[in-house]
């Protein structure tokens, strides 16, 4: 399995990725698969289940864009003084905790829609720190290098989200669905944890 993992790297990244870089990879592919799962039908269930107002998911999703931005642009400030890891940390647990969340709100339309406005700013924070620390883990002849494989990593993982989040749903259960995504979080975050310096 390690083998063929590692085959499938090589394939998509080439021999020169920098070692240091790869649990940034990682997590950026893990998290960006768990997000693009999640995202691609969170609007049908806050519709078809939440009942939600077509005003209400509008204004939802246009709070979470502005709160991600924002996040985002904060996130990777407090990280150039805190250090990116505790960003990451906090960015990908929280999305695994709000990811939950969404299973755990019955049908509460304020309490669906007010975690589809908080959840992306999570992200951003996560991901933010996940670029910022391309600079910190290679040398500065190799960013744009390191910077072209972190998106990679995220173009791919949102190629693989849809389909496992449609996977997801041949339950027909949302809440088994908002679990299934937020274990696939919650591996990104468990590999942040364990491999981000």
């Amino acid at each position: 399995m390690v083998r063929l993992v590692a085959r499938l790297f090589r394939l998509v990244w080439g021999d020169d990725v920098d070692p240091a870089l790869r649990p940034v990879l990682a997590v950026q592919f893990v998290s960006s698969t768990a997000g693009s799962a999640a995202w691609i039908f969170v609007g049908i269930w806050a519709k078809e289940h939440l009942g939600a107002s077509d005003t209400a998911l509008g204004i939802a999703f246009l709070g979470g864009a502005l709160l991600a931005g924002a996040a985002g642009y904060i996130g990777g400030h407090i990280s150039d003084h805190v250090g990116r890891r505790p960003l990451i940390l906090i960015g990908w647990g929280g999305e695994t905790a709000m990811l939950l969340g969404f299973a755990l709100v019955g049908r509460n339309t304020t309490a669906g829609l007010a975690c589809a406005a908080l959840a992306p700013a999570l992200g951003a924070i996560g991901g933010a720190a996940d670029q910022a620390m391309v600079a910190d883990l290679v040398p500065p002849e190799r960013h744009e290098a390191g910077y072209a494989a972190v998106r990679v990593a995220a173009n791919l993982g949102v190629t693989f989200g849809p389909p496992i989040g449609g996977l997801l749903l041949l339950a027909r259960s949302w809440p088994v669905f908002f679990v299934g995504t937020s274990v696939l979080c919650g591996i990104a975050f468990v590999v942040a944890w364990r491999y981000i310096p």
